[in-house]
């Protein structure tokens, strides 16, 4: 029997918290994890964030902070948004890596995160016979296009789509994400969006990290700590 898999959503540096999620897993360090990006910026540990992935040889998606960092170390050609990464949480990621080791940390970690994908297919099937599409925003309405939309899916957002619609199509697809903060996951006939806001604790009660062991769709909060 194969092993479940477990989506986590948006980190954002809350390094304390992830740690404690994964600590509510049944395999706990053993599992098999996959991040939906944004792995870093806002929080205070996102440099240890990347290297506890880095650690664990746990996989992730490209989320648009970290090609916002990319961009702003002309990591790839520029698109005009790195520009925006300091004052969007980079301020805070800089500070975190001047802990722990400076330039030659990041330019360490810059060549991990120039490796993310941006989106991965899991042939696993849940209840309803989908396989899996995991992106960091919303990647389903461009499934069918995903190729040559993948840049545009990392950016999506929920509210430029009829939600109701969307998961009503037939995709053949279970597509999760994160990107689009809600106060509970959002688990509709065809996606999930499971960034609950970890990072925003100061502005949200319900604030908390979110995990969805796939192919049961079954969840894992931990609130924030840290």
């Amino acid at each position: 029997m194969q092993k479940p898999l477990y989506l986590i959503g948006d980190v954002h540096g809350c390094f304390d918290t992830l740690t404690a999620l994964i600590e509510q897993l049944p395999k706990k360090w053993e599992s098999q994890i996959i991040f939906t990006g944004d792995l870093i910026d806002r929080g205070d540990k996102s440099c240890e964030v990347i290297d506890l992935l880095i650690q664990h040889n746990f996989k992730a998606i490209l989320g648009n902070h970290e090609e916002l960092m990319l961009e702003y170390y002309h990591a790839i050609p520029p698109k005009g948004y790195g520009k925006n990464w300091i004052n969007n949480g980079g301020y805070e990621t800089m500070e975190s890596y001047q802990r722990n080791g400076g330039f030659k940390k990041i330019h360490e970690h810059l060549e991990w995160i120039l490796e993310l994908p941006r989106f991965l297919e899991i042939p696993t099937l849940d209840e309803k016979g989908q396989t899996l599409f995991i992106t960091h925003g919303f990647g389903l309405p461009y499934y069918r296009d995903r190729d040559k939309k993948a840049e545009i899916i990392t950016w999506n957002r929920m509210k430029m789509h009829d939600l109701e619609k969307e998961s009503n199509k037939k995709y053949g697809v279970f597509n999760v994400f994160g990107h689009d903060v809600q106060i509970t996951p959002m688990i509709t006939n065809n996606f999930a969006a499971i960034d609950t806001g970890c990072v925003y604790h100061q502005r949200y009660t319900t604030a908390s990290l979110t995990a969805l062991e796939w192919p049961s769709k079954k969840i894992f909060q931990q609130n924030y700590c840290g």
